[in-house]
């Protein structure tokens, strides 16, 4: 007979069975408490081994990141999306986690109460990349750690593929058009603050660099000059990013926008991306321009180092790739770009991309 009673601030699971020792485990949670002593009574019922030592899933995503990050670095994204998993199912027992646990938790992901910043929820192709990284750290609990974890992710996949709780990411082909280009040149014009979004637009279609990338970049890593270079440091890399420094090209616009700015400390854009991603879809909002990313500016930059007739191997030394079939997921290209080389916008440089100073009277 199992017993579940309240310690303290804890939960105290106790099993008695006749021709069996007294089975007990201390829980954080009742819910945990009492997955357990179901799963152990019904094993001993059943003359089976009960389930081995477990631990909640907090304490195992906490090992699982600091195993890993002895021998490649955890990245922010897997922590953000583990650290998910932790605010919801945190004090559970990892042998008694169930697929109504998986289920329940892209529901309160997806709801539109969780939207943050005035975003949206997560969509499938997120939720698919969260249930992956919980499915690695659970399988190193298995593999690593010998302990008796049920396949929950692996029993769960198709039901929530065919529900559309989970897809695969779809490939985005969105380029600003000029009209939405010169609209947001001139609402930041007028809707100037902190970040200077005028140089920030311009710079990330011409560099073709990722945000996290432009707001990383340093002056003790500029090259000017005729043939000017920057340094981008631990740039994006499926295998590996710590120690991936790469020398780049600087294009366009990109030299006189760097030379523009204050040398206020060792950043040559002291911003947050947060905060720069923000303002972008604050001012998308205000235009009412529709599905535009930050990060569509780096698909334009790439289609349009195509359209001026650069060659894959010298469009991925600007961008960054590896191989053809990662680039093209960028490149946007137009008919009408074998016929003429697109406008710059933004322009005159570098004056009219900051605000026009007031005449004194």
């Amino acid at each position: 007979m199992a017993v579940v009673e309240k310690r303290g601030k804890k939960w105290r699971a106790m099993i008695r069975l006749k021709g069996h020792p007294t089975a007990s485990k201390t829980f954080n949670g009742r819910k945990a408490a009492e997955d357990w002593a179901r799963i152990t009574e019904d094993a001993l019922r059943a003359g089976l081994t009960p389930p081995k030592e477990s631990m909640t899933l907090e304490a195992l995503i906490d090992r699982y990141i600091r195993e890993m990050d002895r021998f490649k670095t955890v990245s922010a994204t897997k922590r953000g999306n583990l650290r998910r998993w932790v605010e919801s199912l945190g004090d559970r027992e990892v042998s008694t986690l169930t697929g109504q646990d998986i289920l329940n938790h892209i529901r309160t992901r997806t709801a539109p109460a969780s939207a943050r910043n005035g975003g949206t929820p997560p969509g499938p192709a997120t939720m698919a990349m969260e249930l992956g990284f919980l499915a690695e750290a659970l399988a190193a609990g298995r593999s690593l750690w010998n302990m008796t974890i049920p396949d929950v992710v692996t029993a769960a996949r198709p039901v929530l593929r065919r529900a559309g709780a989970i897809a695969k990411p779809e490939e985005r082909n969105r380029r600003p058009i000029t009209k939405e280009l010169e609209e947001l040149a001139s609402f930041y014009k007028f809707n100037f603050g902190a970040i200077p979004m005028r140089d920030l637009i311009p710079f990330a279609i011409d560099s073709a660099m990722r945000m996290g990338e432009i707001v990383a970049l340093r002056w003790e890593d500029y090259r000017g000059g005729d043939k000017p270079m920057i340094l981008i440091r631990d740039r994006k890399d499926p295998k590996i990013k710590k120690g991936n420094n790469q020398w780049v090209p600087l294009l366009g616009r990109t030299v006189a926008i760097i030379e523009g700015q204050d040398r206020q400390g060792p950043l040559i854009f002291p911003y947050k991306a947060d905060s720069i991603g923000a303002s972008f879809r604050r001012a998308c909002n205000r235009l009412q321009i529709e599905d535009l990313h930050f990060h569509d500016l780096r698909h334009e930059g790439t289609s349009r180092l195509f359209e001026q007739g650069y060659t894959i191997p010298e469009v991925a030394i600007v961008t960054g790739h590896r191989d053809w079939k990662s680039l093209k997921r960028y490149t946007q290209l137009v008919p009408s770009s074998l016929h003429r080389v697109p406008s710059n916008l933004f322009e005159p440089l570098p004056n009219s991309l900051v605000a026009e100073p007031e005449k004194e009277s």
